[in-house]
């Protein structure tokens, strides 16, 4: 039921926050982690010492995912590039584009033990499997925004 009353609270502070992405994407993000970090922060019970610390916490994570995210999609964009129909794809760079994009796994799941270590010192083991669920909800809510706000453009014109 918690985790149901969540999930909307989610949605629905999420909801009106798209509109606004058009208009000032970074103070979306803010608002957004902000109100996932009040919604966790009632359904966990922490503390407000527990509290300041996960914010912090959740805040650097944030902003490693998207620049991990961001790095994924330059590479991915270079690599779409690189096997253009019609056009000879220059082999060292795909390896070059290849290999980038395997390390960056391998610094996604790094990353993911370190969170998770940093989230183990403040949180007990019910409270991070919430946080973990949360945070699985809460990405998936800005995908769909996203895939909603792609279907939603205008095709793009070559």
């Amino acid at each position: 039921m918690r985790s149901t009353t969540l999930m909307l609270a989610l949605a629905l502070a999420t909801a009106p926050l798209a509109a606004q992405a058009r208009q000032d994407p970074e103070r979306l993000r803010e608002q957004v982690v902000q109100r996932f970090l009040e919604n966790y922060r009632t359904q966990a019970g922490l503390t407000d010492e527990q509290y300041g610390k996960l914010e912090a916490v959740v805040r650097r994570q944030w902003q490693a995912r998207r620049e991990l995210q961001e790095r994924e999609r330059d590479i991915v964009a270079a690599l779409q590039s690189q096997l253009r129909p019609g056009v000879a794809a220059d082999r060292d760079s795909v390896t070059r584009l290849l290999d980038e994009l395997n390390a960056l796994q391998q610094e996604r799941i790094q990353r993911l033990e370190t969170e998770q270590g940093e989230v183990k010192q403040l949180l007990d083991p019910v409270q991070r499997a919430q946080l973990v669920l949360a945070w699985a909800r809460l990405e998936r809510q800005v995908q769909e925004l996203i895939q909603q706000r792609m279907n939603a453009a205008p095709p793009r014109r070559f």
